[in-house]
C-alpha cells in the first residue's frame, strides 16, 4: 500500500481536505491556517504523485481508480471525519464516501461534480478533447501545461489578473508533480462518473460552487433533485475555480455553518 503524505493543523472536530489536479497541500495552507484550523483538526492529504506523496504503480484506469481510493482511505484519520474534496479531490471524496461510509461524517464537494468531462447526456463539464490534449502535452512540456491550467482556473473571476499572477508565482516555487501522478489524475478526470452513485451517498452533503467557474458549470446542480435530493448547494458569487483563495472568508463561513448545523 502506498503511504500518502499528509499533515495536520488545528484542533477540534476532524475535517479532511483533498486537493485537485496539479496542486498539493500548500494550496490549502494559507486558507486552512487562517480560517479553518481555529475550529477543526484539519488533515491535508496529498494525492499520489503530487507534493510529497509517492506515485502509485497502475496502468489501466480501473487500477488507478482502485489504488488511489485505497491509498486515500488508508490516509484518513482513524476517527470519523468530515471530508472536503476540491475538483479532482472532490471526485475522489465521492468515491471514498461510497466505499468507506463509516469513516465519513459529512461530504463537501468544492468546485466539483459527479463527472468532470462532457458526455452525450452530460454537458456540464469540459470537452473530452481538452483532457486528451492535456495528456499529449503533459509529456512534451509539463511546466507550460501546468501554468496554462493554473491560469485557466481563474478565468471568470473579476480579480482574475491579480489573483492569477500571485497564484502562478506561488505555484512555480513548489515541487512539480510527477509525470505519473499528472497522467493518472487526467485519466481519472476523463473516466470517473458518479452520477448513478449519488443516490447512495447518505452523509449530509454540500456542493459548494463558484458562480463563474470555467471548469465546473454551476448548472449541473439542476440535476440534483433526481441524483441527490437531500444535498445542499451554495454558490459563491463571482468566484471561479478557487473560491477558497479568492473568497476565503465566505468559503470558510459556508463550510463551518454546514458542518456545525448538518
Amino acid at each position: 500500500m502506498c503511504t500518502l503524505n499528509h499533515e495536520t493543523l488545528g484542533q477540534g472536530p476532524n475535517l479532511t481536505l483533498i486537493h485537485g489536479w496539479a496542486a498539493d497541500n500548500a494550496v490549502w495552507r494559507p486558507w486552512v491556517e487562517s480560517w479553518l484550523a481555529p475550529h477543526f483538526t484539519c488533515h491535508l492529504i496529498e494525492l499520489p504523485g503530487f507534493g510529497n506523496s509517492p506515485p502509485i504503480e497502475a496502468d489501466t484506469p480501473e487500477q488507478i481508480h482502485t489504488r488511489w481510493r485505497e491509498a486515500l482511505i488508508d490516509a484518513l484519520p482513524p476517527q470519523p471525519t468530515a471530508l472536503l474534496g476540491w475538483s479532482l479531490g472532490g471526485l475522489m471524496a465521492q468515491d471514498i464516501a461510497l466505499h468507506a461510509p463509516e469513516r465519513i461524517t459529512h461530504l463537501i464537494g468544492l468546485c466539483t461534480s459527479p463527472r468532470f468531462v462532457q458526455a452525450e447526456s452530460w454537458r456540464h463539464g469540459v470537452p473530452p478533447e481538452l483532457i486528451q490534449e492535456f495528456l499529449e502535452t503533459v509529456v512534451r512540456d509539463t511546466a507550460a501545461l501546468l501554468k496554462r491550467f493554473w491560469v485557466m482556473q481563474w478565468q471568470g473571476d473579476p480579480l482574475a489578473r491579480q489573483l492569477m499572477r500571485q497564484f502562478v508565482a506561488e505555484m512555480k516555487g513548489r515541487r512539480l508533480p510527477t509525470l505519473s501522478g499528472l497522467k493518472q489524475g487526467l485519466a481519472l478526470l476523463r473516466t470517473l462518473d458518479f452520477r448513478n452513485d449519488l443516490p447512495h451517498i447518505h452523509q449530509p452533503t454540500l456542493w459548494l460552487l463558484g458562480e463563474k467557474d470555467p471548469l465546473i458549470p454551476v448548472k449541473w446542480v439542476q440535476t440534483l433533485s433526481q441524483l441527490q435530493p437531500h444535498a445542499q448547494v451554495r454558490v459563491i458569487e463571482n468566484a471561479a475555480h478557487l473560491p477558497f483563495r479568492s473568497h476565503p472568508d465566505q468559503t470558510a463561513a459556508i463550510v463551518r455553518s454546514f458542518l456545525e448545523c448538518a
